[in-house]
């Protein structure tokens, strides 16, 4: 019994050494260093060598469970230990046994030391809007670049709201420039796809917005496409188009980006489609109630859009419905006859229209004058498809408006139209007219803005 559990511990002793050996060679306490000064006879055949390493190669020069020295003291006959100095850059080689020997292992040591890449660090600097591309679902994209590459990229945000973002490239100059040109195709693939998608907004028309509707009921759709900044950055400005306008204190914008083209492909094909008389037949509605979702013409372009109903009314032509354009924001009333069920595959893409208020003041007298409303109208360019900046700064919560529907909240925005010039704070400038006053707490300039446009704008122009 006595036998077996000696040779137990022998065992264990074996499984344990792997583990130990790596940090007995990285650390060398004094009491090592006096038990293998007791194995040496110190004779003038025996000496000890000190070779300063960098740190950076101590791990590598190690090996795994310490394979690389073993063999280098086995191939010299010599013992080799570290000594760690503090705050410094360097670790201590301690080399000990006879003059030839010592000579054999400081030649080994150099000779990898000497063959080791040399390791360097690079910045490249890209559009922040495209990290996420960088990155890719999950991190694989990033791993990627890492595993074809043998480089390490890091992406650094020292500081949020710029227009372009920090990567840190680590390896050898060939790894390196491998990483950079990997990263460099998928840049380029995405200023691709974003010229695409300007010339395509580009092509938009001038919509003739009809004067708003006050509608008995508003409608909420919780697929509503909703206006939120870049996540861990709630500073950014976000490119938009102000869609529609009642009043500062109430208007619809559209974010710039892809789902606007979506948007636009989409009432193509609806424009295409409910023109034709045999379609429409068959999507004619027995009854319209308020609460629909229907296609429906917009009277000044005649184009077809998706339109909810918030009333219906008898009149002596017949009924109408007061309808509210779902991704414009902006309303008309039409003949109940003229509406017709929505395809099913046109209701995938939320509803592009966001309701938002002006933050930061409030109309000089009760209401907003039709002055006050009109020159906000050109400072926004409304349906003109003109960019403006927005940042949101507060929500209001609207109240629930219908039983099925629940209220959701509204974000207030501060809106800048982005000029040559510089850019037009429309709240300063509604005060500044007149027509308007700053809210308690808010009479002072809004905070100073990073950028003149979103990331998406200024990164284009960053490559």
């Amino acid at each position: 019994m006595r036998a077996f559990t000696k040779s137990l511990t022998v065992l264990l002793s074996l499984s344990a050494f792997g583990f130990t050996s790596y940090m007995l060679y990285l650390l060398l306490k004094k009491d090592n260093e006096d038990d293998l000064l007791d194995n040496y006879v110190q004779t003038s055949k025996h000496k000890t060598m000190e070779i300063t390493i960098p740190k950076a190669v101590v791990r590598s020069l190690i090996g795994r469970n310490g394979s690389n020295i073993k063999r280098f003291q086995e191939q010299s006959n010599t013992r080799i230990n570290f000594r760690s100095q503090e705050d410094k850059q360097d670790t201590i080689c301690v080399i000990r046994g006879t003059v030839d020997a010592c000579d054999i292992a400081y030649s080994l040591i150099q000779e990898f030391i000497n063959n080791q890449p040399v390791i360097n660090s690079e910045d490249l600097w890209i559009p922040a809007a495209f990290v996420k591309n960088i990155i890719g679902r999950g991190g694989e994209k990033i791993s990627e670049i890492n595993t074809v590459s043998g480089a390490k990229v890091n992406v650094r945000n020292e500081q949020r709201g710029l227009s372009s973002a920090r990567l840190q490239l680590v390896g050898t100059c060939e790894q390196i420039n491998v990483a950079k040109s990997l990263i460099g195709e998928i840049v380029e693939q995405c200023n691709l796809e974003k010229e695409s998608m300007q010339k395509r907004l580009a092509k938009r028309e001038p919509r003739q917005p009809s004067k708003l509707i006050d509608p008995v009921q508003e409608i909420d759709s919780p697929k509503y496409e909703r206006l939120s900044p870049v996540p861990g950055q709630e500073d950014n400005q976000i490119e938009v188009y102000v869609s529609a306008v009642e009043s500062p204190a109430k208007f619809w914008l559209q974010i710039v980006g892809p789902k606007a083209v979506e948007l636009d492909y989409l009432l193509n094909d609806m424009t295409e489609y409910y023109s034709k008389p045999e379609n429409q037949h068959i999507h004619i509605l027995d009854e319209v109630n308020a609460g629909d979702l229907v296609a429906a013409i917009f009277p000044y372009d005649n184009k077809w859009y998706r339109a909810e109903v918030l009333e219906v009314n008898d009149s002596p032509e017949g009924k109408t419905a007061t309808l509210h354009y779902v991704d414009y924001g902006d309303g008309a009333v039409l003949p109940c006859k003229d509406l017709f069920e929505l395809r099913t595959d046109f209701l995938t893409l939320h509803f592009q229209a966001i309701e938002c208020f002006l933050a930061r003041v409030d109309p000089r007298w009760d209401t907003w004058s039709d002055e006050a409303i009109n020159l906000f109208e050109q400072w926004c360019h409304v349906a003109q498809w003109k960019k403006v900046s927005a940042r949101i700064n507060g929500y209001t919560v609207k109240e629930k408006v219908r039983a099925k529907r629940e209220g959701s909240p509204v974000p207030g925005v501060d809106l800048y139209d982005v000029t040559n010039n510089g850019d037009i704070d429309v709240a300063e400038e509604l005060v500044k007219a007149g027509f308007a006053v700053f809210k308690k707490g808010s009479d002072l300039r809004s905070n100073s803005r990073n950028t003149s446009t979103s990331n998406v704008s200024e990164a284009s122009s960053v490559s």
